[in-house]
């Protein structure tokens, strides 16, 4: 499981209340993260993957949906012989065969699973979007403030909250849904 991407620190700091080593605090926030990565279906954390993929016959291979700010391509190897040839483009995550201006390009070759890319990609802590820290901050918020409650009764006060702890709201979703599809 990747590390969380707020800490408890901050999870006081928003909160105004509470302890750094509060183990409710420390679950509050790894549940949280884990429900923004299930939600954008990504990993936000620095990482390395290795992903193998089938070569389409074409100079453009796609990489796999991951947030590429930080992306370079560690290793390619094609058919389990190393490749050097070829041109990242980390904007739209396309791995082209070849250098830039070469024509015509060379093709990745047709196969299953006979091109293996090793990948860095993800958030580093300077570049980490500010919109995902606030959803899992807010959720863990909710989770240590709320719980499992659906309502509270202390002597004349009912409070009715509007949905589970663990429901995100339409704006949340709407953060972590546009995260989804960047390419």
């Amino acid at each position: 499981m990747p590390d969380p991407f707020i800490s408890t620190t901050d999870l006081v700091n928003y909160i105004g209340v509470g302890s750094t080593t509060d183990p409710a605090m420390l679950m509050a926030v790894d549940a949280a993260c884990d429900v923004c990565r299930d939600v954008a279906e990504r990993d936000f954390n620095l990482t390395t993957a290795t992903v193998t993929l089938d070569g389409p016959g074409t100079d453009a291979l796609v990489l796999p949906n991951r947030h590429l700010p930080a992306l370079t391509a560690g290793t390619v190897m094609v058919n389990g012989i190393a490749e050097a040839n070829y041109t990242l483009d980390t904007r739209r995550g396309i791995l082209f065969r070849g250098t830039a201006g070469v024509f015509p390009r060379p093709s990745w070759p047709y196969g299953r699973q006979n091109i293996a890319v090793t990948l860095n990609y993800g958030y580093g802590t300077a570049v980490f979007p500010r919109s995902v820290k606030m959803v899992a901050l807010a959720i863990a918020s909710r989770l240590v403030v709320q719980g499992a409650a659906g309502e509270e009764t202390v002597g004349d006060v009912r409070v009715k909250y509007a949905a589970a702890s663990t429901d995100l709201t339409s704006g949340e979703r709407l953060i972590l849904s546009k995260l989804r599809g960047i390419r």
